[in-house]
């Protein structure tokens, strides 16, 4: 039988095309927002899981789903990717995900982010931890187990998807709702989110992004007692989601939420706009909250907690109150001692003295496939250091890459029971 070191030799074999995948996949500028470039990506990954072996989907979102999530984006194509590859015996479905698009690389990098360079070791160029390494990963994970002999038992699916920055309802969201991952079709899944390769992420806080507009009347400010000044009502508003806040700092979670300080619920005003000119009483003042949310809590529970804020702020000012919802994710969470964890826990200890789960402050497509499909045997596991996610002169070092698809590789094995 194979052994766990025939495996690492595999991936250790493939150092070089490894480098050399990354740095074509992150030369392919896939921004999002607004989400540019997502054929050439798609194209891309598809002609890579062909080479492979693998039955290869593309799959279009329709304009009208674009256009439900994101209206003012339609003019760019949604185009997810997956590739199947089906073992001749018997054996679990397992799925990776991971997602292609990647934050506006912005200014005052060392160099051109979409030219990647590999220096001391490292990837640089944007996505290179968040996340198209991951994706890397799980490609280069099952090379290893054909390169050292093995024979898939079960199938394997690799899916890479869009839009994740920006809530992924049209990414893996529209996968699940369309049923490419279910429990009829997968019995694992492994998110390939950037958490570096020393650990297991088990789920993540939950968020609610809106906006809250208060509304006034103008007038000329030397009459400002002809008006009704909307600043001044959002000034009532912003009062209690101070005390608001206070309550939610004492919602906490006993989950391994990381940064420690990350473990209780929260609310932030985020953003203001309000005023035409400096003699005119504004009429309106719209304020953008981000409102993070602890497993535990729900999403409609938070829309009510905010509308009976925007009920006691409208009773003590006379002024209306407006709210439009940016977007939102339940929070998600598996047991540390589910079947996938523990072997990924197995075989990360090959590799470190000793590692940890997590769970996420911020929000990611894991949600889609733990809270939507309703599959409990969903992990994230990754390469890429979260630190270096959205940042200037962003890097992956290429170990991180390498001991990944090594964990990989050895925990599908071990879930398909085809090593020693």
């Amino acid at each position: 039988m194979v052994t766990k070191q025939d495996i690492y030799n595999a991936v250790e074999d493939c150092e070089d095309d490894i480098v050399e995948f990354v740095r074509e996949f992150l030369a392919i500028e896939t921004e999002n927002p607004p989400g540019r470039n997502y054929r050439d990506g798609a194209v891309f990954l598809a002609n890579e899981l062909s080479d492979r072996g693998y039955d290869v989907e593309t799959v279009s979102v329709p304009d009208e789903v674009v256009a439900k999530h994101y209206p003012t984006r339609t003019d760019h194509e949604r185009v997810n990717v997956l590739g199947r590859k089906v073992g001749e015996r018997s054996g679990p479905d397992i799925h990776f995900t991971g997602h292609f698009d990647v934050v506006p690389a912005g200014e005052d990098w060392s160099h051109d982010p979409y030219d990647p360079i590999v220096k001391d070791g490292n990837i640089y160029g944007r996505g290179a931890s968040d996340m198209k390494s991951g994706i890397a990963a799980s490609l280069f994970a099952i090379d290893a187990l054909a390169a050292a002999g093995i024979d898939l038992h079960g199938s394997v699916t690799q899916s890479m998807t869009v839009d994740e920055e920006t809530g992924g309802f049209t990414g893996l969201g529209y996968l699940v709702d369309e049923g490419y991952i279910s429990p009829e079709n997968t019995d694992y899944c492994v998110y390939t989110e950037c958490f570096d390769s020393s650990r297991i992420c088990l789920g993540h806080r939950g968020v609610l992004k809106f906006h809250i507009t208060a509304h006034g009347s103008k007038s000329h400010g030397c009459m400002a007692h002809d008006g009704e000044n909307a600043v001044m009502a959002m000034n009532d508003f912003l009062r209690r989601v101070d005390s608001y806040e206070d309550e939610l700092h004492v919602r906490t979670t006993d989950l391994p939420v990381t940064p420690p300080e990350s473990r209780h619920a929260d609310i932030s005003v985020t953003m203001m706009d309000a005023g035409y000119s400096e003699n005119i009483v504004p009429d309106r003042c719209q304020a953008t909250f981000y409102r993070v949310l602890v497993p535990g809590e729900t999403v409609e529970k938070a829309r009510e907690e905010i509308r009976d804020l925007m009920n006691t702020a409208e009773s003590a000012t006379g002024r209306t109150f407006e709210y439009d919802e940016i977007m939102f994710a339940e929070p998600a969470s598996v047991p540390e001692n589910c079947t996938v964890s523990q072997t990924y826990t197995e075989n990360i200890l090959k590799f470190y003295d000793e590692t940890d789960h997590v769970v996420s402050p911020g929000s990611d497509d894991q949600r889609f496939v733990v809270n939507n499909a309703g599959i409990e045997e969903c992990i994230v596991y990754g390469p890429g250091l979260l630190e270096q996610a959205h940042v200037v002169d962003e890097f992956i070092p290429v170990d991180e890459i390498v001991t990944a698809a090594k964990v990989m590789a050895a925990s599908t094995a071990d879930l398909m029971g085809v090593t020693s």
